[in-house]
């Protein structure tokens, strides 16, 4: 007999569960700004008002008023604000790619898509995620103990307008 729970366990491993958007930075660590700000520096403090990052930004400025402040901060202090420059633009850039407007938009429909199925079949094991090696995916799998209710989970997902298509991976059990 199969183990339902381990096996649904199983499956979902290899989907991304987790909100990308979570992981993207848009501002410099509390402790860094503190750092900053202590400095007491008119100019660095404007580098450091440049942050959180929003709407549409051009990373040269933010790149330009860096190379302001690089003779105001001590060497130390300087590198770790660069480092955390470049993690900050390297996000950016890629939240406003192609590609990454479509992870974030199909992440969204991930958010949406996991409470309807947890609020309208909150004793069926589904889990919704991507690929890791297609991350640009939409993967729907699990168990179910009818088919009908497998019919129902795939039409009421699709009536949520998924970004792509869906990849069902819903399996009937006994």
């Amino acid at each position: 007999m199969i183990n339902i729970p381990e096996k649904y366990d199983q499956e979902k491993e290899f989907t991304i569960q987790y909100d990308v958007s979570e992981l993207l930075q848009t501002d410099l660590s509390d402790n860094l700004k503190s750092r900053l700000m202590n400095l007491g520096n008119p100019t660095v403090r404007r580098f450091v008002a440049l942050f959180p990052i929003q709407g549409k930004v051009r990373i040269s400025v933010i790149r330009d008023s860096l190379n302001s402040i690089k003779d105001i901060l001590p060497e130390n202090l300087f590198e770790e604000t660069k480092s955390e420059v470049r993690e900050i633009c390297d996000d950016y850039k890629w939240r406003n790619s192609k590609e990454g407007k479509l992870i974030l938009q199909i992440e969204d429909w991930i958010k949406e898509a996991r409470l309807c199925v947890a609020t309208d079949f909150p004793s069926e094991h589904i889990y919704i995620g991507r690929s890791f090696i297609e991350p640009v995916s939409l993967i729907v799998g699990g168990y179910v103990k009818e088919l009908r209710t497998k019919a129902m989970i795939e039409s009421c997902l699709n009536n949520v307008n998924p970004p792509i298509a869906i990849e069902y991976r819903i399996s009937v059990c006994d």
